[in-house]
């Protein structure tokens, strides 16, 4: 049966209950059982941590996107004027026309219905989404929200509440999914632009004042306010902090704020001890917009409202401040030219201006500035935007050249596999040359090959086997972490039959995941292979599989495994789980004890419903087919994608730590501490690691023994 062109999705109870809150406001004097109903809903969501308000449109109910990775920072006290509008339609082009989501911890406000009644042609939908609890923000209910959105806007509120509500959190990781997987516009307006960068201030009380933070850049106001990779991790703001409403007057000296964010990158170069520190700072109905690529443009009114409407990108200008101690004036001067800052007044439209944050150099239609203090507050040269004038050279070290270029990790892609190769592929960070490891999965022992192209094949590995990946950066002296380690999976010498969906235009796989584990594939055009792509099952475990349908109709979704390694899929003994949907779902499945141990065939299928059930060799007419690999083992510790979970008297203490770790056991054991994005930072031969060199935050604890790998969150006080 073919599809019906026009279909209407069913509410869900979120919008039914939606509908009947926006009644009770409106009529909520006609009877008073409206308002105990009210009541009633608000402590319903509420009570449960989080409120979801579809303002328009439908929920994921759209057909293929074709979103693109992309930033708004906006400086707070949007205005509604052309520059918001235009840098708003800016931000929503990059969403390929998908879903519209707003991030809170209060009360639902009104910006997603402002961006449905003025741009509900660029997009499918606009909801907000309030999560007033840590409860709120584990629930799984709230992380699929976010990671269905093709569109994320953090709004303006608190900072501090944002970090201790949402970092550490199934909303935190779907934030970052959002930002590195999915690859989706994400923006945010003060407080929300104030957690953007890799380095962000979240004052536990007050919010240090300009000259309360270069009178002493450790006030009190600081203590245990900054941090540092540990929450978002955008990787154009992987070095920056960022810093808003610079032109509004704070306290009773009625003080601006660019000396405050001149004093924060100052803390940041200090705390990090990194020359290569950078400032993003806005004034109020500014927005910079960063595309995929890394350029900026700046949007505002170009100085005809009542703001000024410019953006200031601050580079450190190749020296650490000259005094930086507590209680004591900030003196950072080098010759009047500490900080290096090129100005942009932004344009209603965004056109005839650009700062590009790859070199954070090469930039047109603004000026450089020089920046300094010699004394304090008293000592700083731009107080409330004014004793300095654009016409500065740009940033230079040892009279003349460009800032040290860092040595960035590279990202690291599987391509395709035969039985005995596999295909890598890396992004070029203009290191000389590059380290890859490999090794088969489940040993110890890595083999190392230096290249100096961005792609290569290993090949003469076994058929039917996991290996793992790893890469580094080398920039002549210098070296970059290792990236995280990716498996991957050779075929085996077995032929499957085929099946493939002839139409995706209703329909597609999105993404699957096992035990947290997940691959996002998108439109493949009816069929994906990713036997590249390798999940990790033991014998007799139980493990629950994840899927997420782009679709609004509902699909029926059918997965085998070849548990005995004969290269058929049984539809009886082999059937993984059968399921009727139109959103994403999670579902158990248990691995037959006599499984055979290796590598083998999963296949996805998913199929509109009205057509029937899908088998594993059909030729469907609407849906899609995608293949993965599994490897499964024998052993008795449960795993997720590759990683144990340690029971709780396994592991390490004391957590959190003032810097000594100690894993209880008699074997041989490794200890590697790595930081939120997988870069190893610490390793060590032996049952106890000492971290107490590494800055406060989170990190991640891998624990290698006896041919098991296992990680454990560590929190360094």
């Amino acid at each position: 049966m073919g599809h019906v062109t026009t279909r209407t999705m069913p509410l869900g109870l979120s919008q039914h209950l939606n509908i009947t809150m926006m009644k009770i406001n409106n009529y909520f004097y006609v009877k008073a059982s409206l308002v105990v109903l009210f009541i009633l809903f608000t402590s319903l969501s509420f009570g449960q941590g989080y409120n979801f308000s579809l303002e328009g449109g439908t929920w994921n109910g759209h057909g293929n996107t074709n979103n693109q990775q992309a930033t708004m920072l906006v400086g707070g006290a949007e205005v509604g004027g052309d520059g918001e509008v235009n840098a708003t339609q800016w931000f929503l082009n990059q969403s390929g026309g998908g879903d519209y989501l707003v991030l809170r911890t209060d009360a639902v406000g009104n910006q997603a219905s402002w961006v449905w009644s003025n741009f509900n042609n660029s997009i499918s939908s606009a909801a907000e989404l309030s999560i007033t609890t840590v409860n709120g923000a584990n629930n799984a209910t709230v992380a699929q929200y976010i990671r269905d959105a093709e569109a994320l806007f953090i709004a303006g509120g608190d900072q501090r509440e944002y970090m201790d509500l949402w970092k550490g959190t199934a909303v935190a990781e779907a934030i970052n999914y959002l930002i590195n997987v999915k690859k989706v516009p994400i923006g945010g307006t003060s407080a929300g632009m104030a957690i953007m960068g890799g380095a962000y201030y979240a004052p536990s009380s007050s919010g240090v004042l300009t000259s309360e933070i270069l009178n002493n850049p450790f006030h009190s106001y600081t203590v245990n306010s900054f941090f540092y990779n540990d929450f978002l991790q955008n990787p154009f703001l992987n070095k920056v902090i960022t810093d808003t409403h610079l032109d509004r007057t704070h306290g009773t000296g009625n003080e601006n704020r660019y000396g405050r964010a001149f004093g924060m990158l100052a803390r940041t170069i200090s705390d990090q001890n990194d020359q290569q520190r950078y400032a993003i700072a806005c004034d109020e109905a500014t927005f910079v917009c960063i595309d995929a690529t890394g350029n900026a443009k700046v949007f505002g009114d170009g100085g005809q409202s009542q703001y000024p409407t410019k953006a200031y990108f601050m580079v450190g200008n190749c020296a650490t401040p000259e005094t930086i101690s507590s209680g004591q004036p900030l003196v950072w001067n080098k010759n009047g030219e500490a900080v290096k800052a090129y100005v942009i007044q932004g344009s209603v439209n965004g056109n005839g201006n650009s700062f590009n944050l790859n070199d954070w150099k090469t930039a047109s239609g603004g000026g450089w500035l020089n920046m300094y203090t010699n004394n304090g507050y008293t000592g700083f040269n731009y107080t409330n935007g004014s004793g300095a004038s654009i016409g500065a050279t740009p940033p230079s070290c040892s009279g003349g050249g460009t800032p040290p270029a860092t040595c960035d990790t590279p990202t690291l892609s599987i391509g395709t596999s035969t039985s005995n190769t596999i295909s890598l592929s890396w992004n070029n960070t203009g290191a000389n040359d590059y380290k890859l490891r490999y090794r088969e999965a489940g040993t110890s022992s890595w083999t190392t090959l230096t290249l100096g192209t961005t792609s290569t094949t290993i090949s003469g590995l076994q058929a039917s086997t996991s290996y793992e990946f790893r890469i580094r950066s080398i920039c002549g002296s210098d070296q970059s972490s290792y990236s995280p380690i990716q498996s991957a999976s050779t075929n085996g010498g077995l032929q499957y039959c085929s099946s493939n969906a002839n139409s995706t235009s209703y329909e597609f796989i999105d993404e699957i995941g096992i035990d947290g584990n997940y691959s996002f594939s998108g439109n493949d055009n009816g069929y994906g292979d990713y036997t590249s792509v390798s999940f990790n099952l033991n014998q007799g475990g139980n493990h629950t599989f994840f899927l997420d349908p782009n679709t609004s109709s509902r699909e029926r979704v059918v997965v085998w495994i070849d548990y005995n390694q004969d290269g058929v899929f049984d539809e009886n003994s082999e059937e993984v789980l059968y399921k009727q949907t139109r959103r994403s779902f999670t579902s158990s499945f248990t691995v037959p004890n006599n499984a055979v141990l290796g590598a083998t065939r999963m296949r996805v299928s998913m199929q509109y419903a009205s057509d029937g059930y899908p088998y594993p060799c059909d030729v469907l007419d609407y849906g899609e087919v995608e293949d993965y690999t599994v490897v499964i083992s024998n052993s008795s510790s449960q795993r997720q994608g590759g990683i144990v979970n340690l029971d709780h008297g396994s592991l390490a203490y004391p957590n959190p730590t003032e810097g000594q770790l100690y894993y209880p056991t008699s074997e041989e054991v490794t200890l590697i501490v790595t930081d939120a994005l997988g870069r190893e930072l610490k390793r060590k031969n032996t049952n106890t690691i000492n971290i107490s060199d590494l800055k406060s935050g989170l990190y991640y604890l891998r624990i290698i023994e006896g041919g098991n790998e296992s990680i454990q969150k560590i929190i360094k006080n």
